[in-house]
């Protein structure tokens, strides 16, 4: 199983504490190690002292008979027997204990020595002269095993010193190598990947939408590379509506100059036609006139068109006012007539008596884009269009619905519908704003607008707007 970034820095924190925890236990034992050899040390100087003081004593005694020499030097031998057997308070390796048993031994007899030296009545006899012999050799094999102990013990100090420098210096290079590791670790697994992400970044705002190169590896920065470029994917995307919705502005504005450029010629024909109604008057038959009336009825319905045009592409500040409702899904439906295809039925069931509080050019302009979603939901089959005022309404809310059988939206991406540039139409039929618009809008009016929806079966989008007790705070 490979382990992602977040797992190897834990478990290099881990080696690394383990390591360093190890090093830690391993220096304080051989500092207490060291600790015990300068103890075990000081002792056996003090055992060497103290032979050096009753072999002083001894020759004192040799040379000038002093028996307060004899008893100061057997008092040395009694505190340095002792001494030796409280040894075991000190941890000794097994070499220095055993000649320690031996310096024990080997002082038991020199004491033995002086004792029968002490004993002999004529010294000049060859026994006390083989005796005095006999324990100088002694003496001299105490001085040589006490020094030999005490060397053994600065040996063995000097020893664990070598051993703390070797370790301490492999701690250091393992310490440093561990470092190495984890600045190429952070530099080629984090830092390299956030470079590439930093440099892309900046591509992205010189208009260069290239990817990150992403590392087959299975670990977290792979799977930001991996969102990143989702992400500029998704960006180019938006670009791209950005620069159709642009290009359909442009159209909008250029439509209201035409608009315009037509109202003068509708006027003309209208005009023209009402003055020759008038010369045919009593001379046109009745086909004739029926004519005439059809030329002037409709260039009055094209001239409406046009008026009602521009005042969907002129914008405007937000004029909040209290109005009928089926005065502006009527103009709002007139508006969108002409697209209707012969196999959607578009009907419309809002009674006349209901005022809402809201801005009915606006408003105007969500029902279109709903209206023409639907029939673009629909198309290219047949199916029904029905805008009707919900008598699930609030007291102080008016919810006006607007259902098709269309092809609905899936379960996934209902939560989605009102985001900015979704979209479910083909390239070029829309550009994912017109829901975002609406619901801008009706937020601005106070109101809600919420989607329900099932595949195959059609759309129901439910738009609650303040009813006309809001006037007063208008007024």
């Amino acid at each position: 199983m490979k382990l992602n970034i977040k797992q190897r820095i834990l478990v290099g924190f881990l080696l690394l504490s383990i390591g360093l925890g190890s090093q830690t236990v391993f220096f304080y034992n051989q500092l207490l190690t060291v600790e015990d050899k300068i103890s075990s040390v000081e002792f056996i100087d003090d055992i060497a002292k103290i032979i050096l003081e009753f072999r002083r004593q001894e020759k004192n005694y040799l040379l000038y008979g002093e028996q307060e020499s004899y008893q100061t030097a057997l008092k040395g031998i009694d505190n340095t027997l002792e001494l030796l057997h409280r040894r075991t308070e000190l941890q000794l390796e097994p070499e220095i204990i055993r000649y320690i048993i031996q310096l024990k031994d080997t002082i038991s007899l020199y004491k033995n020595n002086i004792i029968a030296m002490h004993g002999v009545k004529n010294k000049d006899s060859n026994e006390y002269k083989k005796d005095v012999e006999k324990l100088r050799n002694t003496g001299h094999e105490l001085v040589v095993k006490a020094q030999l102990i005490s060397r053994l013990e600065r040996e063995n100090i000097l020893h664990i010193n070598r051993l703390l420098r070797n370790y301490i210096l492999i701690s250091v290079l393992a310490v440093a190598g561990l470092l190495f590791f984890t600045v190429y670790f952070l530099s080629k697994g984090i830092i390299a990947p956030l470079k590439a992400i930093e440099e892309t970044t900046q591509k992205i705002a010189q208009g260069n939408f290239s990817n990150v190169n992403v590392k087959k590896y299975d670990d977290e920065m792979s799977q930001v590379q991996k969102a990143f470029n989702s992400m500029v994917a998704e960006l180019e995307n938006r670009q791209t509506q950005l620069v159709q919705a642009q290009k359909l502005s442009s159209i909008g504005t250029l439509s209201a100059g035409i608009a315009h450029q037509v109202n003068n010629p509708l006027n003309n024909i209208s005009t023209s036609a009402q003055i020759l109604q008038e010369v045919l008057s009593d001379s046109a038959d009745s086909f004739q006139k029926k004519l005439l009336h059809n030329i002037e009825s409709e260039t009055l319905r094209a001239r409406d068109i046009v008026k009602g045009l521009l005042e969907f592409a002129r914008h405007t500040d937000l004029c909040m006012q209290v109005v009928t409702l089926s005065e502006v899904v009527g103009k709002a439906v007139s508006l969108v007539s002409s697209q209707v295809p012969s196999g959607v039925s578009l009907t419309v069931d809002v009674p006349s008596g209901i005022t809402v509080y809201i801005d009915p050019q606006r408003m105007g302009e969500v029902l279109i884009n709903l209206i023409i979603n639907a029939i673009q939901a629909i198309e290219p089959e047949r199916g029904e269009i029905h805008i009707y005022v919900s008598e699930k309404a609030t007291h102080d809310m008016s919810t006006i619905v607007v259902a098709d059988t269309g092809k609905g939206i899936s379960e996934e991406d209902l939560p989605k519908v009102f985001d900015p540039f979704f979209t479910q139409k083909e390239v070029g039929q829309g550009t994912g704003l017109g829901l975002s618009v609406a619901y801008g809008i009706i937020e601005e009016f106070n109101g809600k607008i919420r989607v329900e929806s099932e595949l195959g079966k059609g759309t129901c989008f439910f738009i609650d707007l303040p009813k006309m007790q809001h006037s007063s705070s208008a007024a």
